[in-house]
């Protein structure tokens, strides 16, 4: 407990869909994981659905910084800066219903400019705090898929001071080997205070051991 791991690796082919991650975590779940507390992804459009589907208790989390870049890549250049900082506050509100009112306000605010915008927000505002229900001291571990990203360009680093693979064999096994090293590293590595912070919210509430992986990146 309390370390990074990575379950899996996939290589579906084609653009990135719900479907795909529904036979990944399908995977997951037939190779033991029974149970997952908090999922946290990127908002691809029908993964909140998947996730139902396969791990009805599991909480639902949009990757806070990939909500933050959708808001700030649709807004005027004039309105980035104090947009970016009003939604900034929003996000590292004190509590829940702090983050709400602000969130209120802060759509509020912006809906005669960006009507569109902030009816799309509107629209996640049941999952985008899910965060905000973990102890405080471990929400910023959680609520984005940073991890995810910051392996992907590490993996991407790697493979370009490669010379071209003989095959796709050959360059699935060079990955799965990137991938085995990083893992390791990982499970060395200890986060911060997590099995004290984690510790208080299961037994708030009342999930058993067995068979339990607290968070999943996708």
């Amino acid at each position: 407990m309390g370390r990074r791991e990575i379950l899996g690796y996939y290589l579906p082919g084609g653009m990135e869909s719900a479907y795909n991650w529904r036979e990944i975590l399908l995977d997951i779940r037939e190779r033991g994981v029974k149970q997952i507390h908090f999922i946290v992804s990127d908002g691809l459009s029908g993964m909140k659905n998947v996730i139902t589907e396969i791990y009805p208790h599991a909480k639902y989390q949009p990757c806070v910084v990939h909500v933050m870049r959708n808001i700030l890549a649709k807004v005027r250049v004039q309105h980035r800066n104090i947009i970016a900082t009003e939604i900034k506050e929003v996000f590292h509100a004190k509590d829940k219903q702090e983050a709400e009112q602000l969130f209120m306000k802060f759509t509020q605010k912006w809906k005669n400019i960006y009507p569109n915008l902030m009816n799309n927000l509107l629209t996640i505002r049941e999952n985008i705090f899910t965060y905000m229900e973990l102890p405080e001291g471990i929400r910023s571990m959680v609520y984005t898929n940073n991890a995810l990203e910051r392996l992907f360009k590490e993996l991407k680093r790697r493979l370009k001071t490669m010379e071209m693979c003989q095959s796709e064999a050959s360059a699935e096994k060079y990955l799965y080997l990137l991938l085995r090293y990083q893992n390791e590293k990982f499970l060395k590595r200890k986060l911060k205070n997590w099995e004290y912070y984690f510790q208080l919210y299961r037994e708030q509430h009342s999930y058993t051991k067995e068979n339990i992986h607290s968070e999943v990146i996708l």
